[in-house]
């Protein structure tokens, strides 16, 4: 632990956290990106030796880990799958350049030779120890984003179709895939100019046009518009849904915006490109195909199935935490009726927030939520026995949380099985239910604690008062002489 109080330790997590979240963002470049291989090379050896308990060890095992994963890509890969599976999605990438950073690991070595004197080292060990975790682990975090399909355009045989790239390391740079063989297989390609989007294509008489807003193609023909292909309202949202970013601004429409015909031989073709969900392709007999995004191409077989269960949105399981957690504690509160055991339970509440809320970016957060939550519930528990609270009001109270998760979610899942047409519907029949169950809950759980406490005044005659298990009466007091 004194490794890590160690005022060079701790002034490369605060390195790591400024790097990491502030200076990238602001410069990035070559210098930012060792600045944290620097830094964490100084502190992860004092954290791997709070697992492994020998110090040179765990400066060795930081060296040799490092190098491999710097100068081989099955290291980088089977890091960047560690990082994931820990904290979600990451990527690190293999760059001997930054094996520079090497030296480092003696500065590490020096610290663990020279240890901070004084007691209060311990102190502040243990409150760097999770800012420590969140920092190192931060390096290898990244936004995510979905590809999107904006554009086609035929030039010649090939038939080329603009891509916004997504993926880890995308700047959002136009590139492109195309098609010889009249939409049946596709490749990379990156245009030198990238096609412009349109929404109407011809081919002699025969034109066909995009709708905007929605997946769905219109052809002319006997001097009237007929839909051509579509998918419905609700099913587009469903496909929408599928595609969720790290971040809602980093969100690709899915929607048709922009067409093509080519002709070949036994008539024509046409591509239309969808945003997130990919591209469709109408082949020469007039049968339509989605095509989503496969590992060399677009590909039918990796197209969304609008059969699959829908996906809805990540922050729905978050939010539906959120308020059942809130409708329990108030029931709790209602049950035991307590000043200070009302306000620990919205301390545990604004911890519990901090904890389950983005604040991958903000590593103080998580501390101050770890700390918060444990010190709320201590509070509470002690406030519960100290005033005795009845096991039933517990349980009704404890109750109301799961009721009222379920509640809020079994619309979302019902949607999702296709049970609602609308994603809609699932908010509106989840805020109804949840309201429903947190009402209930609360006026059960304080009608419960209203029962019992008249039972029990019930059970003491008037002129006793209890204590522990005894009960005293108080006798009539005669005066002398009366």
């Amino acid at each position: 632990m004194a490794w890590l109080g160690h005022p060079l330790t701790v002034a490369a997590v605060a390195v790591l956290l400024l790097n990491d979240h502030v200076f990238k963002a602001l410069w990035p470049g070559v210098v930012t990106g060792k600045l944290s291989d620097f830094a964490g090379l100084v502190v992860a050896p004092p954290l791997l030796n709070l697992l492994v308990g020998r110090p040179r060890v765990a400066i060795v095992l930081t060296g040799a880990v490092f190098t491999l994963v710097k100068t081989t890509a099955v290291g980088a890969a089977l890091a960047s799958q560690a990082w994931t599976f820990v904290w979600g999605p990451s990527q690190v990438l293999a760059d001997p350049t930054d094996l520079v950073a090497l030296p480092c690991l003696y500065a590490a070595w020096w610290v663990w030779n020279h240890p901070d004197p004084g007691a209060v080292r311990l102190v502040r060990a243990l409150t760097v120890v999770p800012v420590t975790v969140l920092a190192v682990a931060a390096t290898g975090q990244y936004r995510y984003s979905p590809p999107g399909a904006y554009a086609v355009e035929v030039r010649g045989v090939m038939i080329v179709v603009a891509v916004r790239d997504g993926g880890p390391s995308s700047d959002g740079t136009p590139t492109g895939q195309a098609s010889v063989n009249g939409g049946r297989s596709w490749f990379h390609h990156d245009p030198e100019i990238p096609p412009a989007a349109r929404s109407l294509a011809c081919l002699g008489n025969r034109c066909y046009r995009t709708v905007p807003g929605r997946l769905k193609v219109e052809e002319y023909g006997n001097d009237r518009w007929t839909t051509s292909w579509e998918i419905s309202p609700g099913d587009q949202d469903r496909l929408w849904r599928a595609y969720p970013p790290d971040l809602p601004e980093d969100a690709e429409v899915v929607e048709s915006l922009g067409i093509a015909v080519q002709p070949v031989a036994g008539g024509h073709v046409v591509v239309v490109a969808n945003g997130a969900d990919g591209i469709a392709v109408r082949d020469v007999y007039g049968v339509w195909r989605r095509l989503g995004w496969g590992p060399l191409g677009f590909d039918e077989k990796s197209a969304v199935s609008l059969t699959a269960p829908g996906r809805y949105d990540a922050s729905v399981t978050t939010r539906a935490l959120l308020v059942a957690l809130a409708a329990g504690l108030a029931a709790l509160a209602a049950g035991l009726r307590r000043l200070d055991f009302t306000a620990a339970a919205l301390a545990l509440w604004a911890g519990f927030w901090l904890l389950v809320t983005d604040t991958q970016y903000r590593p103080i957060f998580l501390v101050l939520g770890f700390y918060l939550v444990g010190a709320s519930l201590t509070v509470m528990i002690v406030c519960a026995v100290r005033n005795r609270a009845r096991p039933q009001a517990l349980a009704m109270g404890v109750a109301t949380g799961p009721a009222v998760y379920f509640a809020l979610m079994a619309p979302y899942h019902v949607w999702g099985a296709g049970g609602l047409s609308h994603y809609w519907h699932a908010d509106v029949l989840a805020g109804v239910l949840g309201v429903v169950a947190c009402v209930t809950g609360v006026l059960l759980t304080a009608r419960a604690a209203d029962i019992i406490r008249t039972s029990v005044d019930r059970a003491v005659p008037p002129g006793h008062f209890t204590l522990s298990t005894e009960s005293y009466t108080f006798g009539e007091v005669t005066r002398p002489g009366g």
